[in-house]
C-alpha cells in the first residue's frame, strides 16, 4: 500500500542528450553488441536480470523496461515466461530503439524513443531499469531519485532498479556511484516494502520497491 499519492515529479534542469549521443555513437561503432550498452559480458547481464526479478513473477505481466537499449531483456523474459508477457521498452538513444524494434518485432513488444517523463506510458505490473543511471552528469542524482519515483508511480506490483555502488575502491571518472543507504531512503519514502539487494558479485546493488 502506498503511503501517499505520487504526482509526476517536477524535474530539475537535466538533459539526456549526452547519454543519447554516447550510446548512438557506440551503436555506430559496435552495432548489436553487448559493448554498445556498456556491459562487459552476457553472463553478467543475465545475472542483473535475475537479481532485478528476484522474488517477482513476470509470467502474464506487463513489464516496462526503462533505458531498454537493444531490448536484451526481451529474450530473457521469453525464456522465463515461455513468451507469456507484454513488454514496453523506452530509451533516449534512437539508434538502439530502432534496432530493438526491428529485432523484436512482435505483437507483445512496443518500443518508444524518449525518456520516462516525456512519453505517455500506461500503468504496468513491473518497471525495470538496468544500468541507465550510471553515466555521471550534473544533476544525475536528483534525476535518479525522480526516475525511481516515476517508476513506482507507474507500477502496480514492483519497480526494480540497479545502481553502481559506492562501496568500491575505485570509481571511473565517467561512472556515477550511489550510496545504497541513500537510494534505500528514497525508496522508503515511496513504499513500506523495499528490498535492498547487495549480495551478488558485481560492483552494484539492486533496489526493489513494492508499492
Amino acid at each position: 500500500m502506498r503511503l501517499f499519492r505520487m504526482d509526476r515529479p517536477q524535474l530539475t534542469t537535466f538533459s539526456n542528450d549526452t547519454a543519447a549521443l554516447l550510446y548512438n555513437e557506440r551503436y555506430k561503432k559496435f552495432g548489436r553488441d553487448i559493448r554498445t550498452v556498456g556491459w562487459g559480458n552476457d553472463r553478467d547481464q543475465i545475472l542483473r536480470f535475475e537479481v532485478l526479478f528476484r522474488g517477482l513473477e513476470p509470467r502474464g505481466k506487463t513489464i516496462l523496461d526503462v533505458g531498454c537499449g537493444l531490448g536484451d531483456l526481451v529474450p530473457y523474459l521469453e525464456r522465463r515466461t515461455d513468451g507469456d508477457f507484454k513488454y514496453i521498452g523506452i530509451d533516449v538513444a534512437s539508434k538502439l530503439v530502432e534496432d530493438a524494434r526491428a529485432v523484436h518485432d512482435k505483437p507483445n513488444c512496443t518500443f518508444y524513443t524518449g525518456e520516462i517523463f516525456s512519453v505517455q506510458l500506461p500503468q504496468v505490473d513491473f518497471s525495470i531499469l538496468s544500468g541507465a543511471l550510471s553515466l555521471k552528469q550534473d544533476g544525475i542524482e536528483v534525476y535518479a531519485r525522480d526516475t525511481l519515483k516515476e517508476m513506482v508511480r507507474l507500477s502496480r506490483e514492483a519497480a526494480a532498479l540497479n545502481f553502481l555502488t559506492s562501496y568500491v575502491d575505485f570509481e571511473a571518472a565517467h561512472n556515477q556511484h550511489y550510496p545504497p543507504e541513500t537510494v534505500f531512503s528514497w525508496a522508503k519514502v515511496l513504499a513500506k516494502r523495499v528490498n535492498l539487494i547487495h549480495d551478488y558479485p558485481l560492483y552494484e546493488f539492486t533496489i526493489q520497491v513494492l508499492p
